[in-house]
């Protein structure tokens, strides 16, 4: 049987400075196996096992500055322990397009007990730019 964590991050944007990476916050758990869900924010495993970690990430359309042609790019990760000592692995990077970006990534990792895991994002937009959707899950079948 698999035990699982949803989080959930409706309509409700989040901004995002530019140029620092950032937690992701949730509103609601939609799945809370075994109390995995701590302060909407992260996920942590109550026993050490292999995880199937997801994410699912929509930032707002870009307004881009008139004759403004730089590129823009955002990045997302799965961090360990991001309020001590961080440990970032499954990082994507993406070139912003015209209209809303989507982001959908999937990476198997090692859950430690008791050691949380969330979702950073970053940009380098110019200025504050909205995530307006998100979802994280932890997913294992060792317990």
């Amino acid at each position: 049987m698999a035990t699982q964590c949803k989080l959930y991050r409706g309509d409700k944007p989040q901004v995002i400075p530019p140029g620092e990476w950032t937690l992701l916050t949730f509103e609601e758990a939609i799945r809370n196996d075994r109390s995995m869900a701590r302060s909407l924010s992260l996920i942590v495993p109550k026993v050490s096992g292999d995880f199937v970690w997801s994410r699912n990430i929509r930032w707002a359309a870009i307004t881009l500055p008139d004759g403004d042609a730089r590129p823009r790019q955002f990045m997302s990760r799965f961090v360990r322990d991001p309020l001590g000592e961080p440990d970032d692995t499954g990082a994507a990077d993406h070139p912003v397009t015209p209209g809303r970006s989507w982001e959908t990534t999937t990476w198997q990792f090692y859950g430690k007990a008791g050691v949380p895991v969330g979702v950073q994002v970053w940009h380098d937009h110019h200025t504050d730019w909205p995530v307006e959707h998100a979802q994280f899950v932890g997913t294992t079948w060792d317990y």
